[in-house]
């Protein structure tokens, strides 16, 4: 904590800087009322044209920044605009200002942006990874698991997606590890479309799972019947002998 000793040097306050500061804060609302007053506004301007330009420039991107959050005020307090149209007007006049302050930025200012990139590369590069704790199931959703059902297998405690009784359609493997449509058996076909949300995605995999069981046991019920399949002759039959030879021998 900073004290101040007795022997410190007591400074009048007329001597100290409070009296600029209270003639800066008198200026300022001077400046601020005839910035926003229409007459003297278009004076500013005009005075400003025909002084240096750098120096007349910067103080007239400061001028538009001020008229600007005027115009907040105003669209602000009008009452005959809905909140999505004064919504848009704050932020369109807030972009205005952004756009009036970056070209108050010096012309090597770009040099300040290279600095500041090479020192957050280099600090990255220095920094070790942080470890990353591994999330905490929430109390709400094990409570549910206790509470709902497991579309599966009807049981509790545990989330329908991982299940423990869950079994493979295709290949009858056990385990929610192993899902149907990345079965091996399916030699890398696509069955089912992937989901963003993996909500959806579950919820598909139980529709495509339901329909290719249905589809399999009507296949087994009625299996297709088989095409008779035409006799081959054999390779030692007889060979008929011609008529013909035997009208010659008994001629």
């Amino acid at each position: 904590m900073t004290t101040i000793s007795e022997d410190s040097i007591k400074i009048a306050l007329k001597d100290s800087d409070y009296p600029q500061v209270l003639r800066m804060t008198e200026n300022g609302t001077l400046n601020e009322a005839a910035i926003l007053t229409p007459a003297y506004s278009r004076a500013i301007d005009d005075v400003l044209a025909e002084e240096a330009a750098i120096p007349a420039a910067c103080t007239s991107l400061t001028v538009c920044i001020i008229r600007t959050t005027k115009l907040i005020e105003d669209i602000i307090t009008r009452e005959d605009l809905d909140e999505e149209t004064k919504k848009l007007g704050v932020l369109h006049m807030q972009r205005r200002i952004r756009n009036f302050a970056l070209h108050l930025l010096p012309l090597d200012f770009s040099s300040t942006i290279d600095l500041a990139v090479k020192k957050v590369e280099m600090k990255s590069l220095v920094e070790e990874p942080r470890p990353v704790r591994p999330l905490r199931r929430k109390a709400a959703t094990i409570e549910r698991t206790r509470t709902t059902p497991c579309k599966r297998c009807g049981g509790y405690g545990h989330h329908w997606k991982k299940c423990p009784d869950y079994v493979c359609c295709i290949c009858d493997e056990l385990g929610p590890d192993h899902l149907s449509v990345h079965c091996p058996q399916l030699e890398g076909k696509i069955v089912l479309q992937e989901f963003r949300e993996e909500e959806k995605f579950f919820e598909a995999l139980l529709d495509w799972e339901h329909n290719h069981r249905a589809l399999k046991d009507l296949e087994l019920r009625n299996p297709p019947e088989l095409s008779p399949v035409p006799e081959t002759p054999s390779m030692h039959s007889p060979t008929p002998t011609p008529a013909l030879n035997s009208n010659r021998e008994t001629a």
